[in-house]
């Protein structure tokens, strides 16, 4: 379990820094529904990195992974936003709609390994 938390910390790290490094990107794909798009990437940015150093906390982590589920879920509609409207991170780059449309079910194993690798009796089987 340890290795793949620390799959998913690095994943969260590395997205969370980004949103920092080509906050102009990860604009393009902010619903147009929402206000104050640099804002929205910079703090989901933020959480993202926090969790990444959360998942690692001795305590609180069933709230840690409720919380990062939830955030999964909120993020949801950015990605179904760049699906719609084959929407890349990359001006001028386009790929394929299949391809934008299948990384929608992979929220469901971020989803449900954020409950998954922070329930307490999974963190007693990794000691």
């Amino acid at each position: 379990m340890k290795i793949l938390k620390g799959m998913y910390s690095l994943i969260l790290f590395v997205a969370g820094v980004l949103h920092f490094v080509r906050e102009r990107n990860f604009r393009k794909i902010v619903p147009e529904s929402l206000p104050f798009k640099k804002g929205v990437v910079l703090i989901t940015g933020v959480l993202e990195v926090a969790f990444a150093m959360l998942l690692w906390a001795k305590r609180g982590q069933s709230l840690v992974g409720k919380l990062l589920s939830f955030f999964m879920v909120l993020v949801l509609p950015a990605n179904i936003n760049m699906a719609v409207k084959n929407n890349t991170f990359y001006k001028g780059k386009k790929i394929h709609p299949l391809f934008l449309w299948m990384r929608l079910p992979l929220q469901i194993p971020l989803i449900l390994g954020a409950i998954k690798l922070t329930h307490p009796s999974t963190e007693k089987k990794t000691k």
